[in-house]
């Protein structure tokens, strides 16, 4: 889910050069927006030629869009909790959305620059969605088997519902990102309960396990 490297094997000399890069624009993120920074600004903070950048990216963006892997790790494993983790749904999903936006927002800068490659780079772009096409694929899986258990209402397609769940989540993120002050536990207890509802179609489902087919009542 990153860019591809440059073909050929790539020295330990090249990898250093690479990862000097991407140090000197997180470095600069933190202070700086994505749209203010030079290219000149990084090969001078890492130590590098101009055409040295351009060996490893085609511009800022694509530099960028290396740094979506950390975010998406982090939605991976928000996604684990909520349909793996314990306890009922409205918690496993708190937990989730707690988790995600504790680590991605420890990095807002790198979020908000994700924003503004993914709106100008297509590659960013092309990275940022299959991305969410694989998280969705995990998320459609659990409605499925909740629906077929009897638990949760038929409904909507099952992967596109997946993946507006998704931009549930991403849009808490940016709201945050673009407002790291904010306070987040209402945002988080609305995202919650916009999963809930979607999933189950009522605010605290019960949620027991599936009934035994021979047992009668």
């Amino acid at each position: 889910m990153t860019p591809a490297a440059p073909s050929g094997t790539t020295s330990p000399r090249g990898d250093r050069r690479r990862e000097a890069l991407l140090a000197a624009l997180d470095d600069r993120l933190k202070t700086t927006a994505l749209d203010d920074i030079s290219v000149a600004d990084l090969t001078e903070s890492a130590g590098i030629t101009r055409s040295a950048f351009y060996f490893y990216f085609d511009s800022k963006a694509a530099a960028v869009g290396v740094l979506l892997a950390m975010v998406q790790d982090e939605a991976h494993a928000a996604v684990e909790t909520a349909v793996r983790g314990e306890g009922d749904f409205r918690t496993r999903v708190t937990a989730a959305l707690e988790r995600l936006t504790d680590r991605v927002l420890d990095k807002a800068h790198i979020y908000r620059a994700l924003l503004t490659a993914r709106s100008k780079h297509a590659q960013t772009r092309d990275l940022w969605d299959d991305g969410r096409r694989a998280l969705a694929v995990q998320i459609a899986e659990f409605l499925r088997a909740e629906r077929a258990a009897g638990r949760a209402p038929e409904g909507v397609d099952a992967d596109a519902l997946a993946v507006g769940l998704i931009h549930i989540n991403e849009t808490v993120l940016e709201q945050l990102a673009y407002d790291p002050g904010r306070t987040r536990e209402p945002l988080l207890t609305v995202a919650a309960d916009m999963w809930v509802r979607t999933v189950y179609g009522r605010p605290d489902p019960a949620v027991d396990p599936a009934a035994d087919p021979g047992r009668t009542t």
